[in-house]
């Protein structure tokens, strides 16, 4: 999209400036995950000469994934996929910091990446432009709600989402395949680790499960906060998800049919 630009000092020249922000080993941050924040800041003035939200789509599968390509060749723009623009006067070289700061749909996987460029008056840059590579994972634990009590001594199933950060699933032998990653769950009271529990994709698709039951020697106390992490076999990509549930009573978890209280509130 386009770009408000700071005026420059009289005759500038306009240049234009393309950047994209992508996740590593993935696709563009289009809308799907709310685009990307991007900034570029004179580095000698600390002027902030452009600013906006990256939008778009997250660019053609295939094209960027799969397409082997020589150096030089273009990966996201040979198809399309979500950038922003911005054309500034420039009235001498410029040297620059851009960066772009994202999934903004997501805050817990934001992650923010940085260049240093030169600009050079009447120098677009086009194609692919400036390509900001964004490391993680966004991990969305789905279910139980942070609205439902858990019962001290009940099982509990806890069920979570793994994308790449262009939204793209993470699921066994998929595009991103989830056997070569690794996904675990911490069980934590008063900041620590109580217990640990595997997931295992049920379905559907990019869902993951996971048991745990909650020990009884828990008594007394009140909260209890799960935790889900995801990480690739290098360590590259990481992300997590946490939620802090009300503890109770396992008398107090569920009615007299046996089934599970409604949620807080309710």
């Amino acid at each position: 999209m386009g770009a408000w630009a700071a005026d420059a000092p009289s005759p500038g020249i306009p240049t234009t400036v393309m950047v994209r922000v992508v996740g590593n080993r993935a696709m563009a941050l289009g809308d799907a995950v709310g685009g990307a924040a991007v900034t570029i800041k004179d580095l000698e003035t600390g002027a902030v000469l452009a600013s906006g939200v990256q939008t778009g789509l997250g660019g053609d599968l295939r094209s960027i994934m799969m397409t082997p390509r020589q150096q030089v060749e273009q990966i996201y723009s040979s198809k399309g996929s979500a950038s922003f623009t911005a054309t500034l006067n420039l009235t001498k070289p410029t040297l620059v910091e851009i960066a772009g700061e994202g999934p903004l749909k997501f805050p817990r996987a934001k992650r923010r990446a940085s260049k240093t460029v030169l600009l050079y008056p009447g120098k677009h840059v086009n194609g692919d432009g400036i390509v900001l590579d964004i490391n993680g994972l966004i991990v969305q634990i789905v279910s139980p709600t942070p609205d439902r009590p858990l019962g001290i001594g009940d099982g509990v199933t806890i069920r979570t989402t793994v994308n790449m950060m262009c939204d793209c699933i993470v699921e066994p032998f998929g595009n991103w395949d989830s056997r070569k990653m690794e996904l675990y769950g911490e069980v934590r009271v008063d900041d620590k680790v109580i217990g640990r529990m595997e997931f295992f994709h049920q379905g559907p698709k990019g869902i993951f499960q996971g048991d745990y039951t909650i020990p009884k020697w828990l008594k007394g106390k009140d909260r209890l906060t799960l935790r889900v992490v995801a990480s690739d076999a290098e360590g590259i990509n990481v992300g997590y998800d946490e939620i802090t549930y009300h503890l109770v009573p396992w008398e107090q978890s569920r009615d007299a049919t046996g089934r599970d209280i409604p949620p807080i509130g309710k």
